[in-house]
């Protein structure tokens, strides 16, 4: 195993720094008791390496959320809410626990991590998309969004009713049929089902007999990433395709090699 630098373009590089460094802990002690190139000045105490520790509990935090929030093998969009949500809990429960003596630098920036984290939360009113995913997705549906309404997590209610009626209004515009019987009540009087074992589009997949037009709503809605980071990997993929002698495809065609690559996968 090596020492692992921190990088400023790549996600979590720091967590995985300083977790590298915990595990050699002893090593560098070691290494800077050494009188060779001034080292020695440079030694952590163990107050020190205890706060490395804290910061690497805080930062396992956000590497867990952008593992989860990065998969591209299964629908996302639902989740992210709820991830970004318990992130703040879990901030607030990492503040709240911090030892009395604990540096007051070290309280100053997680208290900075939990403002940064509540300016992006916010930013989910700009989208509903994130909300509808989470009501159409079989594992949470609009009886869980409802139980979990509180001001302390900034949604009441009312707000998620709201929500709810301008997605049975996207439905009536852009989805529903004359003879199409099903609503958007119908996400929430499905069954609850297992977290672990549910696949919500093969769940909605299995039920286009019964829901037609409002299972197509909730397969479009489920299949927007999350995030970026699948877009991404596609888009970097495209070199593959669009390569020096083939530059002249027209867009359709580079579009139709990308989806047939990604089916084929």
């Amino acid at each position: 195993l090596m020492l692992i630098l921190d990088v400023v373009t790549r996600w979590c590089s720091s967590h995985q720094m300083i977790r590298r460094a915990l595990e050699f802990r002893q090593a560098i002690d070691t290494y800077t008791q050494q009188d060779v190139n001034n080292l020695r000045d440079y030694r952590l105490s163990d107050a020190e390496w205890e706060a490395i520790g804290l910061v690497e509990k805080w930062l396992l935090l956000f590497r867990r959320a952008t593992l989860e929030m990065s998969a591209t093998k299964r629908p996302m969009l639902s989740t992210v809410h709820a991830i970004f949500r318990s992130l703040q809990q879990d901030l607030r429960t990492h503040l709240v626990g911090l030892p009395s003596d604990c540096e007051p630098k070290l309280r100053e920036a997680i208290l900075a991590a939990h403002r940064k984290l509540s300016d992006y939360y916010w930013k989910f009113d700009e989208s509903l998309f994130y909300l509808w995913a989470s009501m159409l997705d079989p594992r949470i549906g609009y009886d869980s969004l409802l139980d979990d309404c509180t001001d302390e997590h900034g949604m009441t209610e009312a707000d998620l009713q709201l929500s709810r009626n301008k997605l049975q209004a996207y439905f009536d515009l852009h989805y529903r049929k004359p003879a199409e019987s099903a609503t958007t009540e119908s996400t929430s009087s499905t069954t609850k089902t297992r977290w672990d074992t549910c696949d919500p589009i093969a769940w909605w997949v299995g039920r286009r007999a019964q829901f037609p037009q409002l299972s197509r709503m909730a397969l479009d809605i489920l299949s927007i990433p999350g995030i970026a980071v699948a877009v991404e990997r596609i888009f970097s993929g495209g070199r593959d395709t669009v390569s020096l002698r083939r530059a002249s495809l027209s867009p359709d065609t580079i579009r139709v090699l990308m989806i047939a690559k990604q089916v084929l996968r």
